[in-house]
């Protein structure tokens, strides 16, 4: 038998092709695993954080407003991309009650719980399903973004930093609230506490709350793919975001800003 040897433009389409149905299998997890755990996310999230997490939203949302007064009002339209049960957004509108937000994430169930929060009681919050890597917005059509802890399940990071930059109006701002690897000296100590004491505590939570119907299965995988502060400040610059960064709270926490530069 004659061996078929590929060529370079047929393996390339191959890889892509396995790449992009890799994504979409991971993508349909995704939905799955937070669709169940809608129902009980916030309840294993306080207790997986310690009751922390509070504190992380504070720190991001201060971080994100500016400090000058005229930069301060001008900021009013804003997208919490992957809001999940609202309460980062939230937090912007407690901070800013003037804000108009788009509350938008991949699970329907998790947008049933934002509508709870105050800031879409009170109007100035709606809530969309939406992919992260492909935001249903025209160019520069917001003042800023944000999100929480979803960075890590963003299947290609860099690509979809672009597109969020994409929908951000110059001068604008973006913050990432995340848990970066190695952000600390301590980091060998605190990748074993994230990434395996923490995700024990989330799977015990969910096995308690949801008397064993929730799977917790995304935290030390995405935690120990994910990156530390100096690689995120390359992808955000390269995405075209000056940027700074802050570390907090329990060693891990990364409170990633960007400032988006003009064309």
């Amino acid at each position: 038998m004659v061996g078929f040897k590929q060529s370079e433009s047929e393996t390339t389409v191959i890889e892509s092709k396995n790449r992009e149905e890799g994504k979409l299998t991971y993508n349909n997890m995704v939905k799955q695993d937070f669709n169940i755990l809608s129902q009980s996310y916030d309840k294993i999230n306080l207790f997986m954080s310690l009751g922390t997490d509070k504190q992380f939203r504070y720190l991001t949302i201060k971080n994100l407003l500016a400090s000058h007064e005229e930069d301060f009002a001008r900021l009013n339209t804003w997208v919490d991309i992957g809001t999940g049960t609202g309460h980062l957004a939230n937090e912007l509108f407690l901070q800013k009650p003037d804000v108009y937000i788009v509350g938008m994430d991949i699970t329907q169930g998790m947008l049933e719980f934002s509508k709870d929060r105050q800031a879409h009681l009170r109007g100035n919050m709606d809530l969309v399903l939406g992919d992260a890597s492909q935001l249903p917005f025209r160019t520069a059509a917001l003042d800023g973004g944000f999100s929480g802890f979803v960075g890590r399940h963003f299947t290609d990071y860099p690509k979809t930093l672009e597109e969020h930059h994409r929908i951000i109006r110059p001068y604008g701002r973006y913050s990432m609230l995340e848990m970066g690897r190695r952000a600390t000296p301590l980091a060998p100590l605190i990748d074993v506490y994230v990434g395996q004491i923490m995700g024990l505590l989330g799977r015990l939570a969910a096995y308690i709350v949801t008397k064993g119907n929730a799977p917790f299965r995304l935290l030390e995988e995405t935690y120990a793919r994910f990156y530390s502060p100096t690689e995120l400040t390359k992808i955000f610059d390269h995405a075209g975001f000056k940027t700074h960064y802050k570390t907090g709270l329990m060693g891990s926490i990364v409170i990633m800003l960007g400032l988006r530069r003009p064309e």
